[in-house]
């Protein structure tokens, strides 16, 4: 079962050796006034796979069924150096949202994070 945060931390948790899936931890946005969102997906050491691709998905309700919101196009391994993938979130009504990865190929080590960022004003 997921956790899910409300906290202002924004963190989607962390996952070692990647593979195809959410992150841990749920957010509850509840009312945002946020202008924009983004996601970092912050990797570190990958080795093993093929290709990653990042997504985020969006829910009304806890527990209910999640529908992707956005989701970014397979990096092959060559190009996963270690840093931060950011993926823009097009606004959004859903109130819960969880990061999740489709892995090609086993992954034999490194970590990937997410992080939710949300920019009020201009």
């Amino acid at each position: 079962m997921a956790n899910v945060i409300y906290d202002k931390k924004h963190d989607f948790g962390t996952v070692n050796t990647p593979a195809t899936g959410a992150l841990p931890n749920i957010l509850n946005l509840g009312e945002t006034d946020a202008e924009r969102m983004t996601v970092d997906f912050r990797c570190e050491g990958l080795t093993g796979g093929t290709s990653l691709a990042f997504s985020v998905q969006g829910c009304a309700t806890e527990g209910g069924s999640y529908t992707a919101i956005v989701t970014g196009a397979a990096i092959p391994l060559a190009d996963l150096k270690a840093g931060v993938y950011q993926l823009p979130i097009p606004r959004t009504k859903f109130k819960f949202l969880k990061a999740a990865l489709t892995a090609a190929g086993t992954f034999t080590a490194g970590t990937v994070q997410a992080i939710l960022n949300t920019y009020v004003g201009k």
